[in-house]
Formats: C-alpha cells, sequence, structure tokens
C-alpha cells in the first residue's frame, strides 16, 4: 500500500455505496454503471488489500475498515462543501483586495490622493500599495495592477495607456531668484544607476560635469535636493509642479516624455475586484492627464 492508495474519489465511491446500500443505486447516485462501479470497489479493495464491504444478499455493509473510510470520506465532503461556500465565486466578486505597485515618484506625489478617492468610492476594495523602481513580475502575481512610466511597456500584459508623463527643469525659487541667468545656476544630477535613463542622458548632454553639484540615485532623491536649493534638476511635471517652493524653469522637455502605463496580467485582468480597481484608477489618472502633462 502506498500513500497515494486511497483518494478522495475513492472514498466517494465507498460513501455511496455506504449510504444507499446497493451497487444499483450507488451507480445511479454517481451517474456511473453498476459494471463499472463494481470494478472500481474492487480495484480499492485491491489496492488497500482488504475488504471495505461485507457482500449480502440484498445489501452491502461496511466492514470495520469501510465504516472508518466512511466516516472519512463524510467529514471531508463537509469540509469540502465548507471550502466551497467560502471561496467559490470568490474570483467573481467586485471587493476584496488589490495588490498595486508603482515606482516611488508615482506613487509619492501622484497616488496619495487618487488612492483616498477610490477608497472612499469603493469601500469593499482594499488596496495593497508595493512601492518599487524594479519591476514587480506581474506573472508571479506579486502584483495585480503595475504603474510604469514606459514608452516599451511588456507586451505579454494587458492594460492601457493612461497618461503621458511630462519632464522639465525646476529650481529652489530662492535659488532661482538669486542667479543672474539659468546658465549660472549649479545642478543636481543622477548617479550611475540612473545614467541610462531618460534625465541622466538629458543631463549629460547638456550640463557640464563640473555644474553638477550632486547626484542622486531616484528621482525622489533629486526632488528634495533640488528643493533644498542644492541645484536645479530634470523633475517630472507631476513631482516639481507638487512641490510649492520650486519654479519651473521653462517648457516641458519634449525629449523626456514618457508614456505612464496602467498594466495587468491577462489572467488576474479577468478577475472582477481588479478589473473595478483599474478602472477606477485609470479614471483618476485621466482625471490628472494636464498635471502629468505639465499644463497649468
Amino acid at each position: 500500500m502506498t500513500a497515494s492508495a486511497l483518494q478522495w474519489d475513492d472514498l466517494r465511491i465507498v460513501l455511496a455505496i455506504a449510504e444507499q446500500g446497493t451497487l444499483s443505486a450507488a451507480a445511479v447516485q454517481l451517474n456511473v454503471s453498476h459494471p463499472t462501479l463494481s470494478r472500481r470497489l474492487q480495484r480499492i479493495e485491491r489496492r488497500l488489500g482488504t475488504r471495505l464491504f461485507d457482500r449480502l444478499p440484498t445489501a452491502l455493509r461496511p466492514t470495520e475498515a469501510g465504516e472508518e473510510a466512511r466516516r472519512l470520506a463524510l467529514r471531508l465532503r463537509g469540509e469540502i462543501n465548507a471550502l466551497e461556500q467560502r471561496i467559490g465565486g470568490r474570483d467573481a466578486m467586485a471587493d476584496g483586495t488589490v495588490r498595486l505597485t508603482a515606482p516611488d515618484a508615482v506613487a509619492e506625489y501622484l497616488l496619495p490622493d487618487m488612492l483616498a478617492a477610490i477608497c472612499r468610492h469603493h469601500p469593499s476594495l482594499q488596496l495593497d500599495l508595493m512601492v518599487s523602481n524594479q519591476v514587480v513580475p506581474l506573472a508571479q502575481r506579486q502584483a495585480d495592477i503595475a504603474l510604469r512610466v514606459t514608452a516599451h511597456p511588456d507586451d505579454t500584459l494587458s492594460g492601457r495607456q493612461v497618461g503621458q508623463v511630462a519632464m522639465a527643469v525646476y529650481a529652489a525659487a530662492d535659488l532661482a531668484g538669486a542667479a543672474s541667468d539659468v546658465a549660472s545656476l549649479p545642478w543636481v544630477g543622477f548617479d550611475a544607476t540612473l545614467a541610462c535613463s531618460g534625465p541622466g542622458n538629458w543631463i549629460a548632454r547638456n550640463v557640464s560635469e563640473g555644474d553638477i553639484r550632486l547626484r542622486a540615485n531616484t528621482l525622489l532623491g533629486a526632488a528634495q535636493a533640488v528643493r533644498a536649493g542644492i541645484g536645479c534638476g530634470v523633475l517630472p511635471c507631476f513631482v516639481g509642479g507638487a512641490l510649492p517652493d520650486l519654479v519651473r524653469l521653462g517648457e516641458p522637455l519634449p525629449s523626456l516624455a514618457q508614456p505612464l502605463w496602467l498594466l495587468m496580467h491577462p489572467d488576474t485582468a479577468r478577475l472582477a475586484r481588479v478589473r473595478r480597481a483599474s478602472e477606477a484608477l485609470a479614471e483618476q489618472l485621466r482625471a490628472a492627464s494636464a498635471r502629468l502633462a505639465g499644463q497649468g
């Protein structure tokens, strides 16, 4: 006898025969033929190496081993039915937990008011926010929805573009006011971890190395350095525009504009609660399109 000698389907057969008392009645309940059920019972008993039923002239009566199997099957049937009641249709429900991942700048300066509005209007949704500048793999179900600033979203994911993120040069008002011209201002740059990004490349092309006073490895770090007056820097307009002590030096830089995508794994996108949360978030982001684009 191996650990897999008895399966749940075997227990269902034992339970049906014990409850019905005959193979014929049990076969009707299980929607199988009488000969098929008889063969299956024989195979179960051979695998177990014990009889489960005494064959009487007009009925089958559980042996001691059969009675143990019947009690176990009865308990498992109750637990399975209870489990089905608890989890059945859960994916079709429009409420529950939805996990959202976003980069730090988006999570810090763009999402708070939006998530507050979603929580007010959809109180049955619970949102889990995972802040990460790394690409969180949706295929591994680490998150349900991802907001990503990219021109090349993963083509295995489903979703939509929900905005265009503009970037511009910002400086602390005191620093900009004290300078004779913009060209004389010091700069906040980006270290090697962001050197291949749009802002890093733009600064490398347009700013002398000697004019860079500080390098940051995140947009949030750069924003705080610019706010402290260390130098001017390239920031997303939704970040620079959210800091009242910063001023924008000129129009957004066209070459740095990037699409903002709301992405989901195709399997996850079919879940009602994920669809509900993604639609609510997309609506909030569409309403913020002017802010994302640096307009007004």
